[in-house]
């Protein structure tokens, strides 16, 4: 082929008869060097010249050599790509021209790709044993794991590895005992990975592309496959292929079996599952694009079954087996994955992760406080990053009767700065909840979030107010109401009455204790207040007790909806709502906004005395509040009917119909 300045590349064919010359020519010029060496040396006659001809034939026969190595390195490399001009067989060129099969200018690195690939899979993983072979893998473990940074050498190191090899790369090492061998699999999974994510231009590497992605006739052979990739960061498409195609496929068919398929010495080497459903999970955790084009198309076409039905499964499945706690752990982080729980802003989620996590919370209500435990953590990610969704699926003032999708309910009033991606019907919310209110640190995590956004949305909703004379701060006030009401009724399901009580008198005692006089109440502990006036009110049988816990803990049962008054005092004259000046007795030094309720009651309790208790002495700081608020008509309204709603008791009985 004529040279052309935009090609450069090497066609074996033409190396190969390079090669024969450059062979004939040593030949020659050995022959020719030996026979005048003998015939000058008779003569006496000294033969430098010919010994450097000799050694020019020497380096000849090195470069013949050499150029059938790369001949065969190449060919090799080659494989499965067309012939040029063609269609399959083995490539002709490498690295260039126009419909020419090319191959990265990379023979540096494909050299050392081969070499690694002899080593290991010529010698040190079939030829070797015992403690040998664990300290030969791991002193070339670093040379693998550095072909990443050449993703075609990567590329070339799987390629020319034995098949046989790289489908037991992890029961291989594992078998040797080796203390590093977590250490070393993950060399190995990160070059694969790199091979995995670069343009594929390599062409046999496609068929270990595709083997790995392809169905095989053992369990084991296919955890030594997820093994492989689990620690790999592969691409989206090959997570979701391999998942499917090596086990979770065959488990929608038929999930009643024993899915095993590692030993102890595998799991204690890299603290993996055995149960290769767990497996196939871990490989779609952390890739929500994976964990959701695996469950739309899971099972293929034999299987019938909804998304939200296929996620049930999985769940039924961690139930009833003696692997249940991987497979739902890792469930868990899948839901979390395909939801974009950890990735996406609360309020901004995409369509496709709020579908995905539509049927997430779907699935997982349905199971209740019964669903396995090491999925809550994972449950308890998505409320927070849904809260949008959750304070919105427990409204009662509008559509109670919905149910839960992504279409707009009827007569649905939104609320400003609340954005849900989809709408949760009140018992799908409540089902939800009961996945882990159950935790007192899961519903802590569940409650922070909850505090803040309360918070924020109350603030906003006042702004909004202050400028047009609209009705958002108490209509939003409302929704959280409901909100608490749903989650301390999930609350007391779970946990009954007496748990879920002393738990929030501990908590309120604690917090109400911990305040400095600066703190809002509303962002921290405003939360667990409004549960709590919901226990009050609520239960009736407990209500006793409930006074008598606090009294005992604090001196006395604080007044909730008194407190929740002030709360919406301080939230509305902070955002502006137009109101005359408040007096300079509730004006607090320190902020220069009007006090908060613990401002007064701490005072109260500085200047309380043997003659007059502090009660006595919040009453008294509290009457000129009350006096701005009666001047302020307006304002007092909305304070009013906001802390009604948000101490209502009226979701707990709503969900009696609509639960």
């Amino acid at each position: 082929m004529a040279p052309t300045a935009e090609f450069c590349g090497i066609d074996p064919e033409e190396m190969g008869r390079l090669a024969t010359s450059l062979r004939g020519a040593a030949d020659r010029l050995t022959a020719f060097s030996k026979e005048f060496e003998g015939k000058l040396r008779q003569h006496g006659i000294s033969t430098p010249a010919l010994r450097e001809i000799a050694d020019i034939a020497d380096w000849g026969d090195t470069q013949v050599s050499m150029l059938h190595g790369r001949i065969d390195l190449i060919n090799t490399l080659g494989k499965g790509a067309p012939e040029l001009g063609g269609a399959g067989g083995a490539a002709s060129m490498a690295a260039g021209g126009q419909g020419i099969i090319r191959l990265p200018d990379e023979l540096e690195g494909f050299e050392t790709a081969r070499g690694l690939a002899s080593m290991y899979g010529n010698d040190i993983l079939v030829n070797r044993g015992g403690e040998l072979q664990a300290a030969l893998i791991h002193e070339h473990s670093d040379e693998v794991a550095k072909l990443a940074k050449n993703p075609q050498a990567a590329a070339a190191f799987f390629a020319l590895l034995s098949p046989t090899v790289r489908d037991s790369l992890p029961g291989l090492i594992a078998s040797t005992g080796s203390t590093t061998a977590k250490q070393d699999l993950a060399a190995f999974s990160t070059a694969l990975g790199a091979a995995l994510r670069a343009p594929a231009l390599v062409p046999a590497f496609a068929k270990v592309r595709s083997d790995l992605v392809r169905p095989v006739g053992s369990k084991v052979a296919a955890w030594n496959r997820l093994a492989l990739l689990q620690g790999a960061n592969a691409p989206s498409n090959v997570r979701s292929a391999a998942a499917r195609t090596l086990v979770l496929d065959e488990f929608m068919k038929k999930p009643q079996q024993d899915w095993r398929a590692a030993g102890p010495t595998e799991v204690r080497a890299y603290g993996l599952p055995s149960d290769v459903v767990a497996l196939g999970l871990e490989v779609l955790a952390g890739d929500g694009t994976a964990a959701r084009d695996a469950f739309a198309t899971m099972g293929g076409t034999d299987v019938k079954l909804s998304q939200v039905e296929k996620m049930k499964r999985f769940l039924g499945y961690a139930k009833g087996t003696g692997t249940g706690d991987e497979v739902a752990d890792a469930f868990g982080r899948v839901m979390e994955a395909g939801s974009e729980a950890a990735t996406e802003k609360a309020g901004q989620h995409s369509p496709a992760a709020a579908a995905f996590a539509l049927d997430a919370i779907r699935a997982a209500g349905s199971f209740g406080d019964d669903l396995p435990r090491p999925a809550g953590d994972s449950m308890v990610v998505i409320a927070t990053s849904y809260i949008h969704e959750l304070a919105s699926g427990a409204r009662f003032d509008k559509a109670a009767y919905r149910g839960s999708g992504m279409a707009l309910p009827e007569n649905w009033a939104p609320l400003p700065n609340v954005t849900p991606a989809f709408y949760l019907s009140p018992g799908d919310t409540y089902r939800f909840m009961r996945t882990f209110v159950g935790d007192k640190q899961l519903t802590d995590d569940f409650d922070k979030t909850a505090a803040q956004f309360r918070h924020d949305t109350l603030t906003a909703a006042a702004r909004l107010d202050a400028q047009g004379g609209t009705r958002h701060f108490e209509d939003t006030a409302r929704m959280f109401g409901d909100l608490a009401g749903v989650e301390f009724k999930a609350t007391l399901d779970v946990r009954g009455e007496q748990d879920a009580t002393n738990d929030l008198i501990l908590d309120i005692t604690k917090n109400t204790l911990a305040l400095g006089i600066d703190q809002l109440p509303i962002v921290g502990t405003g939360w667990a207040l409004t549960k709590a006036y919901v226990i009050s009110a609520a239960l009736d049988g407990w209500a006793d007790t409930f006074e008598t816990g606090v009294e005992e803990a604090t001196g006395a049962r604080p007044d909730f909806v008194l407190r929740q008054k002030y709360d919406m005092a301080h939230l509305l004259h902070g955002a502006g709502y137009p109101a005359s000046e408040p007096p300079a007795e509730l004006t607090s030094k320190s902020t220069g906004d009007l006090k908060t309720y613990d401002e007064l009651l701490a005072e109260a309790k500085l200047e309380a005395n043997d003659d007059k208790k502090w009660e006595q002495v919040l009453g008294q700081k509290i009457k000129p509040y009350e006096q701005w608020m009666d001047q302020n008509d307006s304002l007092d309204k909305k304070i009013e009917y906001s802390s009604q709603f948000l101490t209502s008791e009226q979701a707990k009985e709503q969900l009696r119909l609509w639960g």
